[in-house]
Protein backbone atom coordinates (compact mmCIF):
# COMPACT_ATOMS: atom_id res chain seq x y z
CA UNK A 1 0.00 0.00 0.00
CA UNK A 2 1.03 3.48 -0.94
CA UNK A 3 2.11 6.13 1.46
CA UNK A 4 -0.46 8.42 0.27
CA UNK A 5 -3.35 5.55 -0.21
CA UNK A 6 -2.41 4.68 3.80
CA UNK A 7 -2.51 8.21 4.58
CA UNK A 8 -6.19 8.23 3.21
CA UNK A 9 -7.30 5.01 5.44
CA UNK A 10 -5.63 6.48 8.36
CA UNK A 11 -7.76 10.28 7.47
CA UNK A 12 -10.99 8.49 7.44
CA UNK A 13 -10.04 6.99 10.69
CA UNK A 14 -9.04 10.22 12.47
CA UNK A 15 -11.76 11.94 14.28
CA UNK A 16 -11.87 14.92 12.23
CA UNK A 17 -15.65 15.36 11.83
CA UNK A 18 -18.54 14.29 13.97
CA UNK A 19 -15.86 13.74 16.74
CA UNK A 20 -14.09 16.87 16.44
CA UNK A 21 -17.52 19.17 16.22
CA UNK A 22 -18.79 17.92 19.28
CA UNK A 23 -16.15 20.18 20.77
CA UNK A 24 -17.11 22.92 22.42
CA UNK A 25 -15.77 26.00 20.37
CA UNK A 26 -13.66 27.63 22.46
CA UNK A 27 -11.45 24.76 22.83
CA UNK A 28 -8.11 25.54 21.55
CA UNK A 29 -7.91 23.90 18.04
CA UNK A 30 -10.16 22.73 15.34
CA UNK A 31 -9.41 20.94 12.08
CA UNK A 32 -7.54 23.70 9.91
CA UNK A 33 -9.92 24.08 6.89
CA UNK A 34 -7.35 24.62 4.54
CA UNK A 35 -3.63 24.35 5.02
CA UNK A 36 -1.77 23.34 1.40
CA UNK A 37 1.28 25.44 0.87
CA UNK A 38 -0.03 28.23 -1.83
CA UNK A 39 2.21 29.78 -4.00
CA UNK A 40 3.15 33.07 -3.69
CA UNK A 41 5.62 35.45 -5.68
CA UNK A 42 8.73 34.51 -3.86
CA UNK A 43 11.16 32.10 -5.52
CA UNK A 44 11.07 28.69 -4.32
CA UNK A 45 11.32 25.31 -5.66
CA UNK A 46 7.96 24.27 -7.96
CA UNK A 47 5.18 21.79 -6.22
CA UNK A 48 4.53 19.61 -9.04
CA UNK A 49 3.70 16.44 -7.32
CA UNK A 50 1.08 15.53 -4.27
CA UNK A 51 2.26 15.89 -0.40
CA UNK A 52 2.12 13.02 1.90
CA UNK A 53 -0.61 14.56 3.12
CA UNK A 54 -2.68 17.17 1.99
CA UNK A 55 -5.56 18.44 4.77
CA UNK A 56 -8.08 19.09 1.68
CA UNK A 57 -10.74 22.03 2.48
CA UNK A 58 -13.08 18.66 2.12
CA UNK A 59 -11.96 16.99 5.19
CA UNK A 60 -13.61 20.09 6.94
CA UNK A 61 -16.86 20.92 4.62
CA UNK A 62 -17.52 17.31 5.23
CA UNK A 63 -18.22 17.77 8.83
CA UNK A 64 -20.18 21.63 8.09
CA UNK A 65 -22.27 23.05 6.19
CA UNK A 66 -22.57 26.95 4.65
CA UNK A 67 -24.32 29.66 6.78
CA UNK A 68 -27.92 29.27 5.79
CA UNK A 69 -29.21 32.25 3.21
CA UNK A 70 -30.45 34.61 5.86
CA UNK A 71 -27.40 35.74 7.33
CA UNK A 72 -27.43 36.84 10.86
CA UNK A 73 -25.88 40.65 11.80
CA UNK A 74 -23.03 38.99 12.62
CA UNK A 75 -21.99 37.27 9.51
CA UNK A 76 -22.56 40.60 7.18
CA UNK A 77 -20.02 42.02 9.68
CA UNK A 78 -17.90 39.21 8.70
CA UNK A 79 -18.60 40.00 4.65
CA UNK A 80 -17.43 43.43 5.33
CA UNK A 81 -14.67 42.59 7.28
CA UNK A 82 -13.22 39.69 4.67
CA UNK A 83 -12.47 42.23 2.26
CA UNK A 84 -10.74 44.68 3.99
CA UNK A 85 -8.21 42.03 6.08
CA UNK A 86 -7.47 40.48 2.75
CA UNK A 87 -6.81 44.11 1.24
CA UNK A 88 -4.74 44.62 3.97
CA UNK A 89 -0.73 45.40 2.79
CA UNK A 90 2.18 42.57 3.55
CA UNK A 91 3.44 42.99 6.81
CA UNK A 92 7.24 42.86 6.77
CA UNK A 93 9.09 42.81 9.67
CA UNK A 94 13.10 41.67 10.29
CA UNK A 95 15.05 39.80 12.95
CA UNK A 96 18.14 37.53 13.31
CA UNK A 97 18.71 34.13 14.43
CA UNK A 98 20.12 34.79 18.03
CA UNK A 99 22.21 31.94 19.74
CA UNK A 100 20.88 33.57 23.22
CA UNK A 101 17.18 32.42 22.01
CA UNK A 102 18.30 29.24 20.76
CA UNK A 103 19.79 28.50 23.54
CA UNK A 104 16.60 29.51 25.59
CA UNK A 105 14.16 27.33 23.01
CA UNK A 106 16.46 24.40 23.26
CA UNK A 107 16.66 24.60 27.79
CA UNK A 108 12.71 24.74 27.64
CA UNK A 109 12.39 21.75 25.15
CA UNK A 110 14.81 19.42 25.98
CA UNK A 111 15.73 20.45 29.69
CA UNK A 112 11.59 20.41 31.08
CA UNK A 113 10.18 16.88 32.69
CA UNK A 114 10.91 14.32 29.97
CA UNK A 115 8.76 11.08 31.81
CA UNK A 116 9.63 8.51 28.88
CA UNK A 117 12.32 8.25 26.08
CA UNK A 118 13.88 11.53 26.13
CA UNK A 119 15.99 12.00 23.14
CA UNK A 120 19.35 13.82 23.26
CA UNK A 121 20.13 17.63 23.41
CA UNK A 122 22.06 18.75 20.55
CA UNK A 123 23.95 21.73 20.11
CA UNK A 124 21.99 24.74 18.63
CA UNK A 125 23.80 27.69 19.18
CA UNK A 126 26.99 27.20 17.02
CA UNK A 127 26.95 30.22 14.00
CA UNK A 128 25.55 28.36 10.72
CA UNK A 129 24.05 25.85 12.73
CA UNK A 130 20.61 25.29 10.82
CA UNK A 131 17.07 25.82 12.57
CA UNK A 132 15.31 23.00 13.36
CA UNK A 133 11.48 23.13 12.13
CA UNK A 134 9.13 25.46 14.28
CA UNK A 135 11.87 27.02 16.13
CA UNK A 136 10.98 30.20 13.99
CA UNK A 137 8.22 31.01 16.22
CA UNK A 138 10.89 32.16 18.86
CA UNK A 139 11.66 34.98 16.51
CA UNK A 140 9.72 37.73 14.95
CA UNK A 141 7.93 38.42 17.87
CA UNK A 142 4.30 40.75 17.43
CA UNK A 143 5.61 44.26 17.88
CA UNK A 144 2.09 45.16 19.52
CA UNK A 145 1.29 47.40 22.51
CA UNK A 146 -1.11 46.29 25.35
CA UNK A 147 -3.75 48.48 24.56
CA UNK A 148 -3.93 46.69 20.95
CA UNK A 149 -4.99 42.99 22.13
CA UNK A 150 -7.84 41.78 22.71
CA UNK A 151 -9.14 40.97 26.50
CA UNK A 152 -7.72 37.30 25.96
CA UNK A 153 -4.40 38.80 25.28
CA UNK A 154 -4.04 37.85 21.97
CA UNK A 155 -3.27 39.94 18.70
CA UNK A 156 -5.65 41.54 17.11
CA UNK A 157 -4.09 42.11 13.40
CA UNK A 158 -6.08 39.83 11.67
CA UNK A 159 -8.64 38.82 13.82
CA UNK A 160 -12.58 39.56 12.78
CA UNK A 161 -14.72 41.61 15.00
CA UNK A 162 -17.04 41.44 17.42
CA UNK A 163 -19.15 39.00 18.31
CA UNK A 164 -15.92 36.56 16.68
CA UNK A 165 -13.56 37.29 19.83
CA UNK A 166 -12.73 33.63 20.83
CA UNK A 167 -9.87 32.27 19.25
CA UNK A 168 -8.26 28.49 18.51
CA UNK A 169 -5.12 27.32 17.02
CA UNK A 170 -6.93 25.04 14.03
CA UNK A 171 -3.69 23.46 12.17
CA UNK A 172 -0.89 24.49 10.34
CA UNK A 173 2.05 23.86 7.54
CA UNK A 174 5.52 24.27 7.54
CA UNK A 175 7.84 24.33 3.82
CA UNK A 176 11.59 24.61 4.31
CA UNK A 177 13.67 24.78 1.30
CA UNK A 178 16.23 21.77 1.62
CA UNK A 179 18.84 24.07 -0.30
CA UNK A 180 18.76 26.89 1.83
CA UNK A 181 18.18 26.25 5.25
CA UNK A 182 17.83 29.41 7.89
CA UNK A 183 21.05 28.90 9.82
CA UNK A 184 21.70 31.02 13.56
CA UNK A 185 23.17 34.16 13.07
CA UNK A 186 21.77 34.79 9.75
CA UNK A 187 19.11 38.16 9.52
CA UNK A 188 15.36 36.96 8.24
CA UNK A 189 12.75 38.78 6.82
CA UNK A 190 9.48 37.82 7.39
CA UNK A 191 6.24 38.42 4.69
CA UNK A 192 2.99 37.97 6.08
CA UNK A 193 -0.43 37.91 4.64
CA UNK A 194 -4.24 37.04 4.96
CA UNK A 195 -4.99 34.80 2.21
CA UNK A 196 -8.46 33.67 3.06
CA UNK A 197 -11.15 33.79 5.31
CA UNK A 198 -13.78 31.22 5.38
CA UNK A 199 -17.27 31.44 7.12
CA UNK A 200 -18.52 27.44 7.99
CA UNK A 201 -21.32 26.55 10.38
CA UNK A 202 -21.05 24.01 12.53
CA UNK A 203 -23.12 20.96 12.85
CA UNK A 204 -24.83 22.65 16.17
CA UNK A 205 -25.54 25.85 14.06
CA UNK A 206 -22.51 27.60 15.14
CA UNK A 207 -20.69 30.00 12.83
CA UNK A 208 -17.28 29.97 12.75
CA UNK A 209 -14.71 32.25 10.80
CA UNK A 210 -11.45 30.41 9.26
CA UNK A 211 -8.73 32.65 9.50
CA UNK A 212 -5.81 31.66 7.08
CA UNK A 213 -2.12 33.54 7.27
CA UNK A 214 1.09 32.95 4.95
CA UNK A 215 4.15 33.75 6.16
CA UNK A 216 7.54 33.57 3.81
CA UNK A 217 11.01 33.56 5.59
CA UNK A 218 13.64 34.67 3.48
CA UNK A 219 17.20 35.07 4.05
CA UNK A 220 20.53 36.55 2.29
CA UNK A 221 19.75 33.87 -0.40
CA UNK A 222 15.83 33.75 -1.07
CA UNK A 223 13.10 32.31 -0.23
CA UNK A 224 13.87 29.27 3.06
CA UNK A 225 10.55 28.76 5.16
CA UNK A 226 6.80 29.26 4.56
CA UNK A 227 4.75 28.95 7.42
CA UNK A 228 0.92 28.73 6.74
CA UNK A 229 -1.46 28.64 9.94
CA UNK A 230 -5.25 28.71 10.42
CA UNK A 231 -7.27 30.08 13.25
CA UNK A 232 -10.43 29.92 13.90
CA UNK A 233 -13.13 32.39 15.89
CA UNK A 234 -16.27 31.99 17.23
CA UNK A 235 -18.64 33.63 18.90
CA UNK A 236 -17.46 35.21 22.29
CA UNK A 237 -20.85 34.72 23.55
CA UNK A 238 -21.09 30.95 22.91
CA UNK A 239 -18.63 30.54 24.80
CA UNK A 240 -21.17 30.87 28.15
CA UNK A 241 -22.95 27.44 27.14
CA UNK A 242 -22.48 23.79 28.96
CA UNK A 243 -19.15 22.94 28.17
CA UNK A 244 -19.28 19.41 26.57
CA UNK A 245 -16.30 17.01 26.52
CA UNK A 246 -14.60 16.13 23.31
CA UNK A 247 -14.91 12.11 22.95
CA UNK A 248 -11.28 10.28 23.88
CA UNK A 249 -10.70 8.73 20.65
CA UNK A 250 -7.66 6.70 20.57
CA UNK A 251 -5.13 6.31 17.61
CA UNK A 252 -5.48 2.87 15.74
CA UNK A 253 -1.87 3.16 14.46
CA UNK A 254 1.40 2.01 16.76
CA UNK A 255 4.31 3.95 17.22
CA UNK A 256 8.06 3.22 16.32
CA UNK A 257 8.95 5.73 18.47
CA UNK A 258 7.39 8.21 21.18
CA UNK A 259 8.56 10.18 23.99
CA UNK A 260 6.46 11.27 26.57
CA UNK A 261 7.08 15.01 28.40
CA UNK A 262 5.15 16.65 31.22
CA UNK A 263 4.56 20.50 30.22
CA UNK A 264 4.48 22.73 33.73
CA UNK A 265 2.91 26.29 34.15
CA UNK A 266 7.04 27.01 33.66
CA UNK A 267 7.11 25.17 29.99
CA UNK A 268 3.79 27.20 29.32
CA UNK A 269 5.05 30.50 30.92
CA UNK A 270 9.12 30.24 29.00
CA UNK A 271 7.17 29.06 25.92
CA UNK A 272 4.53 32.05 26.01
CA UNK A 273 7.60 34.77 27.21
CA UNK A 274 9.81 33.02 24.15
CA UNK A 275 7.51 33.59 21.37
CA UNK A 276 6.14 36.91 22.84
CA UNK A 277 2.91 35.35 22.93
CA UNK A 278 -0.09 37.13 25.40
CA UNK A 279 -3.12 34.64 24.88
CA UNK A 280 -3.99 34.21 28.46
CA UNK A 281 -5.21 30.67 28.19
CA UNK A 282 -1.84 29.52 28.54
CA UNK A 283 -0.47 30.95 31.75
CA UNK A 284 -3.22 32.29 33.36
CA UNK A 285 -5.20 30.13 35.33
CA UNK A 286 -8.04 32.52 36.57
CA UNK A 287 -9.05 33.09 32.99
CA UNK A 288 -8.67 29.71 31.10
CA UNK A 289 -11.02 27.83 34.04
CA UNK A 290 -13.56 31.08 34.55
CA UNK A 291 -13.83 33.27 31.57
CA UNK A 292 -12.83 29.78 29.17
CA UNK A 293 -14.11 27.42 31.17
CA UNK A 294 -11.23 25.05 30.67
CA UNK A 295 -10.02 22.97 33.48
CA UNK A 296 -6.46 24.33 33.41
CA UNK A 297 -4.21 26.36 31.08
CA UNK A 298 -3.77 24.90 27.74
CA UNK A 299 -0.20 24.09 25.91
CA UNK A 300 0.29 26.18 23.08
CA UNK A 301 -0.87 24.21 19.46
CA UNK A 302 3.02 25.46 18.24
CA UNK A 303 4.37 24.11 20.93
CA UNK A 304 2.26 20.45 20.79
CA UNK A 305 3.99 20.63 17.37
CA UNK A 306 7.26 21.54 18.20
CA UNK A 307 7.23 18.12 20.34
CA UNK A 308 6.06 16.38 17.46
CA UNK A 309 9.22 17.36 15.55
CA UNK A 310 11.66 17.09 18.29
CA UNK A 311 10.70 13.87 18.71
CA UNK A 312 11.49 13.15 14.92
CA UNK A 313 14.21 15.37 14.20
CA UNK A 314 16.85 13.77 16.94
CA UNK A 315 16.29 10.27 15.53
CA UNK A 316 16.91 10.94 11.47
CA UNK A 317 20.16 10.09 9.36
CA UNK A 318 22.65 12.88 9.17
CA UNK A 319 21.93 14.81 6.02
CA UNK A 320 18.36 14.66 6.50
CA UNK A 321 16.29 17.44 6.89
CA UNK A 322 12.42 18.24 7.04
CA UNK A 323 10.84 19.36 4.29
CA UNK A 324 7.68 19.60 4.80
CA UNK A 325 5.59 19.16 8.13
CA UNK A 326 1.93 19.63 8.08
CA UNK A 327 -0.63 19.19 10.83
CA UNK A 328 -4.14 19.74 12.64
CA UNK A 329 -5.03 19.95 16.13
CA UNK A 330 -8.16 17.80 17.45
CA UNK A 331 -8.54 18.55 20.91
CA UNK A 332 -6.66 20.30 23.67
CA UNK A 333 -3.98 19.30 25.95
CA UNK A 334 -3.59 20.99 29.60
CA UNK A 335 -1.00 21.54 32.04
CA UNK A 336 0.75 19.33 34.40
CA UNK A 337 -0.84 16.24 31.84
CA UNK A 338 1.74 13.82 30.15
CA UNK A 339 1.22 14.08 26.85
CA UNK A 340 3.40 11.65 24.11
CA UNK A 341 4.16 12.47 20.89
CA UNK A 342 4.32 9.14 18.32
CA UNK A 343 5.77 8.59 14.74
CA UNK A 344 5.78 6.12 12.10
CA UNK A 345 7.93 5.84 8.89
CA UNK A 346 5.39 5.67 6.35
CA UNK A 347 5.54 3.56 2.60
CA UNK A 348 7.05 5.95 0.47
CA UNK A 349 6.19 5.49 -3.44
CA UNK A 350 8.47 7.95 -5.09
CA UNK A 351 6.83 8.81 -7.83
CA UNK A 352 4.07 9.87 -5.87
CA UNK A 353 6.66 12.98 -4.55
CA UNK A 354 8.82 15.36 -5.54
CA UNK A 355 12.23 13.85 -6.53
CA UNK A 356 14.03 14.63 -3.47
CA UNK A 357 11.62 13.22 -0.65
CA UNK A 358 12.91 10.03 0.63
CA UNK A 359 10.52 9.80 3.72
CA UNK A 360 7.35 10.38 4.88
CA UNK A 361 6.62 9.83 8.54
CA UNK A 362 3.18 9.82 10.51
CA UNK A 363 2.70 11.55 13.76
CA UNK A 364 0.65 12.47 16.20
CA UNK A 365 -0.06 13.07 20.09
CA UNK A 366 -2.16 11.86 22.75
CA UNK A 367 -3.07 12.99 25.90
CA UNK A 368 -2.47 11.37 29.13
CA UNK A 369 -5.97 9.58 28.35
CA UNK A 370 -4.14 7.61 25.00
CA UNK A 371 -6.84 10.18 23.06
CA UNK A 372 -5.68 11.60 19.88
CA UNK A 373 -4.52 15.48 20.14
CA UNK A 374 -2.69 16.54 17.11
CA UNK A 375 -2.15 14.91 13.71
CA UNK A 376 0.03 15.34 11.10
CA UNK A 377 2.91 14.20 8.69
CA UNK A 378 6.38 15.04 7.97
CA UNK A 379 8.33 14.77 4.56
CA UNK A 380 12.11 13.95 4.81
CA UNK A 381 14.69 14.97 2.32
CA UNK A 382 18.43 15.62 2.09
CA UNK A 383 20.12 18.67 2.47
CA UNK A 384 21.53 20.50 -0.68
CA UNK A 385 24.27 22.45 -0.39
CA UNK A 386 23.99 26.00 -1.87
Amino acid sequence: MTCLSRLSSVARRLPCTAAVLALPHRLPWFPAAAVKIQPSSVARPPSTTSRCLHISPHAYHAATTSPPPAESDALRIIDSWRDKVLAKPTVVEHDTIRPLTMVQLDMTLSKGPVLANPVSSTPVAQLGTPLPVNWHHAFFPPLIGENDLGQDGYEMTHAPPAPFLARMWAGGAVEQNPANLLRVGQAMTMKTRCTAVDVKQSRQGEPMVFVRLEKQVENEHGWALTDTRTLVYMEKDETKKPLTRPKNVKPRRTAEFSMTVLPTIMTLFRYSALTFNTHRIHYDHEYATKVEDHPACIVHGPLTATYLIENLRHRLAPGLVMKNFQYRALSPLYVDQPLTVCARQMDLTPTQFAPDVVGCYEVWATNSDGGLSMSGTVEVAHEQAK
